[in-house]
């Protein structure tokens, strides 16, 4: 499955046209900044883990990027696994992490790359690449993957372009009806609200869901 997805045009499927992306630059989802909405999960979460005397155990981004997130979720305690299908940019990912002393496993490839059936984890993030892979034709595969990777009682936070807005472009746009019963199966939705993701100088970008999802 691919990692944060460009925009609402036609689909990108293939490895390799990720790689591209990183390789030209082209990564206006990549922006360097530490997702606020994961923030406020985070914080959140830690306070429930800490009220009731556990660690935060370990979490997984799907679509990760050159690490902004992962690196955060690591520093905050997390034992952290992220994969992207780019070479590039978990290349990328790996140099920060070394540069800040920060351990990470990190992958390449799609899901099915975390296949261990040891591989199972407390906290899941996911910021875009559902969107992704819904748009692609290739939900069904994703949602078989999470439902492996989910421990019971696990957190899943999946950030997704919002069907309300109305502006053209942006990432892929869900509607609330069309991600919860996506989910529902398998998780309880504990929150969804509308929230923007960042533009790369902070400012607010496109509108989003924040779906805050715990496993049945």
């Amino acid at each position: 499955m691919p990692s944060n997805c460009p925009s609402d045009r036609g689909p990108t499927r293939t490895a390799e046209d990720w790689q591209r992306r990183y390789q030209e630059g082209d990564t206006p989802w990549d922006s360097g900044l530490v997702d606020e909405e994961l923030k406020r999960v985070v914080a959140d979460y830690a306070l429930a883990r800490k009220a009731l005397g556990g660690r935060l155990g370990n979490a997984v981004e799907f679509g990760c990027g050159t690490g902004t997130n992962s690196l955060f979720l690591a520093q905050a305690g997390f034992d952290v696994t992220a994969i992207d299908y780019s070479p590039l940019a978990i290349e990328k990912a790996r140099l920060r992490a070394a540069a800040n002393s920060v351990d990470v496993r990190w992958l390449v490839g799609d899901l099915s790359a975390i296949d261990s059936a040891a591989d199972s984890f407390d906290f899941l993030f996911d910021r875009g690449c559902y969107h992704c892979v819904r748009r692609a034709g290739q939900l069904s595969g994703y949602l078989k993957a999470v439902e492996r990777l989910m421990r019971p009682g696990a957190t899943l936070l999946i950030l997704a372009g919002n069907a309300d807005d109305s502006e053209a472009g942006g990432p892929p746009k869900v509607a609330a009806a069309d991600l919860v019963g996506d989910f529902e199966r398998l998780c309880r939705i504990e929150r969804l609200a509308a929230y923007r993701f960042q533009e790369a100088d902070g400012s607010a970008g496109p509108l989003a869901w924040s779906a805050l999802l715990r496993r049945r």
